[in-house]
């Protein structure tokens, strides 16, 4: 495929010369918005707006940068304020009184009685 550059007599008369194999169909004339290909104007309004989301983008990375680094001198902060000295006013002494009552008395009653059955069927001969 190839793109005619130039003025606009100039490619008239080269497209007027070309006729007959156009007519043949041994050249084609195809329209750049066509075939695919985008203008030049269309090209930069296209990186214009990326060219935008790109800033937006940064902006907000340096806005995010700048709190990750607030929130480690916070962290780095409060490392230091943290104080790892445990008082010794913690004992593991504990007191020995102990409060439940247990009566000495036994409760259990035995209750005696022979299940045993004898048949008296039996007889001495």
């Amino acid at each position: 495929m190839y793109l005619l550059n130039g003025e606009e007599k100039a490619l008239k008369s080269v497209i007027k010369e070309q006729r007959i194999r156009i007519g043949r169909g041994l050249i084609t004339i195809t329209p750049v918005s066509e075939a695919g290909l985008v203008s030049e104007e269309d090209v930069k309004k296209t990186f214009e707006s990326q060219q935008k989301v790109i800033d937006e983008l940064s902006v907000k990375n340096e806005s995010l940068l700048k709190e990750n680094e607030e929130l480690k001198a916070k962290i780095a902060e409060l490392e230091v304020d943290d104080n790892k000295d445990v008082e010794d006013a913690d004992s593991k002494e504990v007191e020995q009184t102990d409060t439940k009552e247990v009566s000495a008395e036994d409760e259990k009653a035995t209750v005696v009685q022979d299940e045993k059955k004898v048949s008296a069927t039996k007889t001495k001969k």
